[in-house]
């Protein structure tokens, strides 16, 4: 790169970060949605960093090329995910990365791979697939979620590079599949979960594809796809572009795994008795519109949505997350907001009512005044109120009792500060940014809800995109399952695409029939092999009606869960203190 198209790229790209941004702040200001604009104005924003600290490098000719391969592989990785339908290009995503971190060892040159080289690919990847959180309540969790996501991701490529530099490439493959396996499967258990680009769920859009997901989960997908990457690089390093015999084994681990999966979608059946059951999409905008309209009138809206539904045949409806709210969770049926509902049950004597809730309780035990999620307010007399809110669902049947389910998977930043006690001194940052430190209270997990139609694994929103998580439902005996989310957070951008995607892995690995009730975004109906029967356009109120099939048969994926995750653990332990031994022997 000449200084000449250095200074070039750097006004395009900053005035481009510049436009955005002011363009984001005006349709704020007017209460509009940002849409797109957060891809054109994180990637711009990027780009201009970029330059700047790194201005030496990228007047490097061979230094640039590192950056552009890397640049590459996140563009290759970001259309291999919904809503591209570009699955195979995961298969490819990683090599080009993969040649420029190998290209010091090769050169004899170890320890001399560009960090940022790595950082700036993983972080460029996020923003191209996950831009979108910026559109949600709090814009710092966008941010957040992008910047530390990228350096999280650059720990596995990171060790991959420490095992091969002190055990060679022969052991390239084992490494490089189990890092980035044991990275995903400790990524989805601690404070900082993250594993929307978990690599399996971007063949989400091939469900007869990976019907093999039963046995193995996301995972499973994510393995092979390290492995087709590593192999096809291995042809480049080994310079065995003309060498027939390495592409037929590629081709071997290509084509079986598909195969099988063909073979399982064509004969596989629907398993279980039939309900019929109706998902309702109310379509109130979440940002400015449905928090200013009267809960009472939101509740009539979803009842006359459902009513052109729902008949005597009918066994469930499904209203989304947080419907309605706030409602005092110990005076359910006192609520006003609660009465449309309420109504609508005592209609149709057999109807089962699932709806999410923003719930909250008044405290009187000293004992829970001091929990985290506990906020405490001030009255006017000088008297304390503590209260803990909750993310919920209920269902309501006329004459049973009311059953509640806790959300307990939450948006970091968003729904709950990770690693509070540390950061404590964060809080008053995060309450100006739109997060929360106090985040909501989990009062159980896994309850189901049960009648004498179907025991239903209710998740809400950001649940349903961990696998094992889901498949503690099945094993506590849920034969289908609910989705709950309001996907208008994101507005009309991938982000509610991949979601309804990632539904269907759950559909495969459970082998459960799933019907997902959104705000915004999509409804769906999804059968046990991943397909798509039925779904509402986004934008758009409406209801659906379906048969839903309930299985009570356990996969192996959902008895035993992440085993691949865990012995990639176990494995990459080992890599890490082979290497430290060999250290210490030389």
């Amino acid at each position: 790169m000449t200084r000449q198209v250095w200074w070039i790229s750097f006004i395009i790209s900053f005035v481009l970060f510049g436009t955005s941004t002011a363009l984001m702040v005006d349709r704020w200001t007017d209460q509009l949605l940002w849409g797109h604009l957060p891809l054109l104005q994180l990637s711009t924003g990027w780009i201009s960093i970029l330059l700047i600290i790194r201005r030496k490098s990228l007047l490097d000719r061979n230094k640039l090329n590192d950056y552009l391969l890397g640049s590459l592989t996140a563009v290759l990785l970001t259309l291999g995910f919904p809503p591209f339908p570009f699955p195979f290009l995961l298969m490819l995503g990683f090599i080009p990365l993969l040649i420029v971190i190998t290209r010091a060892e090769k050169e004899s040159r170890p320890g001399k791979t560009d960090y940022m080289v790595i950082y700036h690919t993983m972080l460029l990847w996020n923003i191209l697939s996950t831009y979108w959180v910026s559109n949600s309540a709090s814009y710092a969790a966008g941010i957040f979620a992008n910047t530390i996501n990228a350096f999280l991701m650059t720990l596995p490529i990171l060790t991959f590079l420490y095992v091969v530099r002190r055990m060679g490439m022969k052991i390239g493959l084992a490494a490089f599949v189990s890092c980035w396996l044991t990275f995903e499967f400790l990524h989805m258990r601690w404070d900082l979960y993250w594993p929307w680009l978990t690599l399996g769920n971007g063949l989400s859009s091939v469900s007869a594809g990976i019907q093999w997901y039963s046995f193995t989960g996301v995972f499973g997908g994510s393995a092979w796809i390290l492995l087709i990457n590593y192999l096809l690089f291995d042809i480049y390093r080994r310079e065995q572009l003309k060498v027939p015999s390495a592409y037929l084994k590629v081709g071997f681990w290509l084509i079986v795994p598909i195969m099988t999966s063909l073979v399982m979608y064509l004969t596989y059946e629907e398993k279980g008795e039939n309900i019929e059951v109706v998902s309702v999409q109310p379509n109130m905008e979440p940002h400015y519109q449905k928090f200013s309209i009267p809960q009472v009138g939101i509740a009539q809206e979803m009842v006359s949505l459902a009513n052109t539904e729902i008949t005597a045949s009918t066994d469930y409806v499904v209203f989304p997350e947080t419907s309605l709210g706030p409602i005092n969770m110990d005076h359910i049926e006192a609520e006003r907001a609660m009465g449309p509902l309420i109504q609508l049950a005592n209609q149709w004597p057999e109807l089962h009512v699932i709806t999410g809730l923003a719930g909250y309780r008044d405290l009187t035990d000293p004992a829970t005044f001091d929990l985290p999620s506990t906020r405490s307010y001030r009255l006017q007399n000088g008297d304390m109120l503590y209260r803990e809110a909750y993310n919920c669902a209920i269902q309501y049947k006329q004459g049973s009792e009311i059953q509640e389910y806790y959300k307990a998977l939450f948006v970091p930043g968003a729904e709950f500060f990770p690693f509070r006690k540390a950061l404590f001194f964060l809080k008053p940052v995060i309450d100006q940014l739109g997060g929360t430190i106090e985040g909501y209270r989990v009062r159980s997990k896994f309850e189901l809800f049960d009648s004498d139609q179907a025991r239903i694994a209710p998740a809400i929103c950001y649940e349903s995109i961990f696998g094992e998580y889901m498949s503690r439902f099945c094993q506590k005996g849920a034969n289908a399952i609910f989705i709950m989310t309001n996907d208008g957070w994101w507005d009309n951008t991938a982000g509610h695409r991949q979601h309804t995607a990632y539904a269907k892995l759950r559909a495969i690995e459970c082998r459960r029939d799933v019907v997902r009730s959104a705000n915004m975004g999509n409804c769906t109906f999804i059968n046990q092999r991943g397909d798509i029967l039925e779904k509402t356009r986004y934008g758009e109120a409406g209801a659906i009606k379906h048969q839903v099939h309930l299985n009570d048969q356990l996969t192996f994926y959902a008895r035993w869960g992440d085993v691949i995750g865990r012995i990639s653990l176990f494995l990459t332990i080992l890599l890490i203190i082979r290497g430290f031994v060999l250290k210490m022997v030389d």
